[in-house]
């Protein structure tokens, strides 16, 4: 049973199990000594960019999940555009628990491009996204 497990996260790991289309990072950061916060900063945007919000929420800050149920959630983030890129610039360890991350949005056109700093926590050894107040900018006739 025990090597079943570690043949299964061999596989996670080696990108059999998931895809990362949506997230570009350079050498230097997929090397970053942290790798399970990149591993889920990057299936969070991977699954952002797809508008899997049932995929997402799982990666909000319990608290905040608490506080909103998926129905306000899923609503809050409807307006997102699909299909993005977004790019790693920089990692920025505040504390042990406490990570900053800034990346550049790039849109499918690449017509809209800005830079934003997302804050991920680790809680219970699982690192957390901390939803963001304002939303991305709206795509054109998307739901």
């Amino acid at each position: 049973m025990r090597g079943y497990f570690v043949i299964t996260l061999l596989l996670f790991f080696s990108g059999c199990g998931f895809q990362n289309r949506f997230v570009l990072i350079d050498k230097n950061i997929q090397e970053h000594k942290n790798r399970s916060l990149i591993n889920r900063y990057i299936h969070y945007w991977n699954c952002m960019s797809q508008k899997d919000f049932k995929c997402t929420y799982q990666y909000e800050m319990p608290h905040q999940r608490f506080l909103h149920d998926f129905t306000w959630y899923k609503e809050f983030n409807r307006g997102n555009r699909k299909n993005y890129k977004i790019k790693v610039l920089e990692i920025v360890p505040k504390r042990e628990n406490v990570t900053y991350i800034k990346s550049k949005f790039i849109s499918a056109d690449n017509q809209i491009s800005y830079i934003f700093w997302d804050r991920w926590y680790k809680v219970n050894g699982k690192w957390y996204h901390k939803m963001k107040v304002s939303l991305l900018p709206l795509g054109e006739n998307e739901d």
